[in-house]
């Protein structure tokens, strides 16, 4: 390894190209990137006191050799943001000169493009001074050429462009190439065979984006193959999973990667440890030859079937798709590591993409009871990671039902009494899954449905603390405590599109003004509708009738064989301590925090 401080025209310059290979991350960096680099170099470029601005590293494997008439390559491992970027900037100073045609700074616009741009003389890959891959490079080649875009360019590269040829402008041209002129970098020259890439790049941290998950793996996986397999791998199975995950694979990669990893383990694996776990623990050992191809292709599989679970559109079959949109909606992703495995089983033919639907029912259903009930969360995320590796039994959806109705006290699937009980009597106004509940309620065996951010919620007896005397007669004796006690209980609360006109009328005028209980459209308002006064029967008894409902619409899973319960001692500051680990609750504050 040979590293140099060095002007970056300087690194630029001369009759080469520098390649950015395929198992790179593709090139990412943004308009605020892109402004922040302007704005330096402009700044830079005005004040003759600086006489450098450093701007990172780059580090290549430079060629020892090459064939006569071609031109030396050196393979890029960190950089490709930089360098793209600057060559961006060069070309939006390139065309400006070219339009204006005079030099600036005593650099004209043909040397700009010879010395830094391209290679003269040279036609194809081999005349570009700088080669990105797959999307990038067509549309980079076409910015510096100055050809038409692909149709399906590279956004990164063609907004930035468009940012840079914007700003340059004939005022503050001189300013910008003195600017780019005092660029330096670091320049680190790797020797094939002597160097380890892999080790570099992981311990690279520089002035571009921080290395994530995602880059990490990647280059694990692909940078020590033969380039004929990277190139395979990469079109096969990488490339296609990059593009199932779309414009969310820089943020969605590192968490599907937790979820599988937490899945094959059967425990929780941290998001800030993805790497080290995949790397030391399922990937060792598979990354040679032989293995390779194997374990890239897991992981393409189960990735689509991740872009499923938390993209449904990309579902096909139309009940599971809409099975996920509601697990989605009720707002808790614990169950991932477990449908991961599910959906494998389904591609394996262990159970019909109906059944997978049964699946994800009964898991809707298991945490809406247990929410409802205010059980502990903090078991859920350690209950799916190892759901999947416990099934026992040749039926599949079977052992699914089994091992949800056998599990023990602490994360129990809450029979209908303990349901009913807990639904009637809790606090539903302030429930978490309030929007949840009251949407599935009021859709209950409707076939046209009915969006309820619509409407507004309504109390019944109304919130108001100075209850009026109306009220008080409508509640009877002890109304103080009965207002106290059932306010906020499903029994007094529904949907309403006039809360105003409601407000805190009596019950007997709510039923009958225009748009109340009497002429509204909604079902939670039919059974309030033909009650004659509203006290506590009243609310007892339509709580009862929407728990009746919530029972349907959220059953207990069914099966033929008697189950056995096992139950375990669940340490939750065991559990909590876990959660926070990987990335998937905040820590408690401290004494001083509060």
């Amino acid at each position: 390894m040979t590293a140099n401080e060095i002007k970056l025209l300087g690194l630029l310059q001369g009759p080469r190209h520098f390649t950015i290979p395929i198992y790179q991350r593709p090139y990412s960096w943004n308009n605020e990137d892109c402004k922040k680099l302007f704005n330096d170099i402009l700044q830079v470029g005005r004040d003759a006191n600086r006489k450098s601005y450093f701007m990172g590293s780059v580090v290549y494997y430079q060629a020892a050799a090459h064939a006569i008439g071609t031109v030396p390559a050196s393979l890029v491992i960190d950089g490709q943001q930089r360098l793209t970027t600057t060559i961006l900037l060069l070309t939006a100073i390139y065309r400006l000169l070219k339009e204006q045609g005079e030099p600036v700074s005593g650099v004209s616009s043909e040397e700009i493009r010879a010395l830094y741009l391209t290679n003269q003389f040279k036609t194809g890959e081999m005349s570009q001074r700088l080669l990105l891959t797959k999307r990038d490079k067509e549309t980079l080649i076409a910015v510096v050429n100055t050809n038409p875009l692909p149709e399906h360019n590279s956004e990164r590269v063609r907004e930035n462009f468009e940012f840079f040829k914007e700003e340059v402008t004939s005022e503050n041209v001189a300013d910008l190439w003195t600017g780019i002129s005092k660029l330096m970098v670091v320049g680190v020259s790797l020797e094939a065979g002597v160097d380890n890439p892999q080790l570099i790049f992981e311990s690279l941290n520089s002035t571009g984006r921080p290395l994530d998950q995602a880059d990490l793996i990647r280059n694990y996986v692909l940078m020590g193959q033969v380039p004929s397999v990277q190139v395979e791998l990469y079109d096969k199975h990488w490339y296609p999973m990059e593009a199932a995950f779309g414009d969310a694979y820089s943020t969605m990669f590192g968490e599907f990667m937790r979820d599988f990893l937490t899945m094959k383990a059967g425990n929780l694996v941290s998001i800030w440890n993805v790497y080290q776990h995949f790397k030391n623990d399922y990937a060792a050992g598979r990354v040679g030859a032989e293995q390779v191809e194997g374990l890239v292709e897991e992981l393409y599989h189960h990735a689509t079937y991740y872009v499923r679970l938390r993209q449904p559109e990309k579902e096909e079959h139309t009940r599971l798709r809409a099975a996920l949109e509601r697990l989605i909606s009720l707002g808790i992703g614990v169950a991932y590591p477990y449908l991961l495995s599910a959906y494998a089983a389904s591609a394996a033919g262990l159970i019909s993409k109906d059944g997978l639907v049964e699946v994800v029912e009964i898991i809707e259903a298991y945490l809406m009871r247990r929410a409802a009930c205010g059980l502990p969360t903090n078991t859920l995320n350690s209950t799916f990671a190892s759901f999947g590796n416990q099934l026992k039994g040749g039926d599949y959806l079977t052992s699914v039902k089994a091992h949800f109705l056998g599990m023990g006290w602490a994360r129990r699937f809450p029979n209908d009494v303990e349901f009913r009980q807990q639904f009637i009597a809790r606090d539903a106004y302030h429930f978490g899954k309030r929007h949840f509940l009251l949407s599935n309620l009021e859709n209950y065996k409707r076939k046209e449905y009915v969006n309820i951010g619509d409407y507004t919620i309504e109390h019944i007896m109304p919130q108001n603390e100075n209850v009026s005397e109306a009220w008080r007669a409508e509640l009877g004796e002890g109304w103080e405590a009965l207002h106290s006690k059932y306010l906020h209980t499903i029994g007094n609360l529904t949907l309403t599109g006039y809360n105003s006109e409601m407000s805190d009328r009596a019950f007997a005028e709510k039923k009958v003004l225009e748009g109340g209980f009497i002429d509204s459209p909604i079902k939670l308002n039919k059974s309030v509708a033909t009650e004659p006064i509203w006290n506590e029967a009243a609310i007892l008894k339509r709580a009862n009738i929407l728990a009746d409902w919530a029972i349907t619409i959220w059953p207990v899973p069914q099966v033929a064989e008697p189950v056995v319960v096992v139950e375990e001692e669940v340490d939750e500051e065991a559990e909590e301590a876990a959660l926070v680990e990987a990335g998937l609750l905040e820590p408690a504050p401290t004494d001083e925090q509060e």
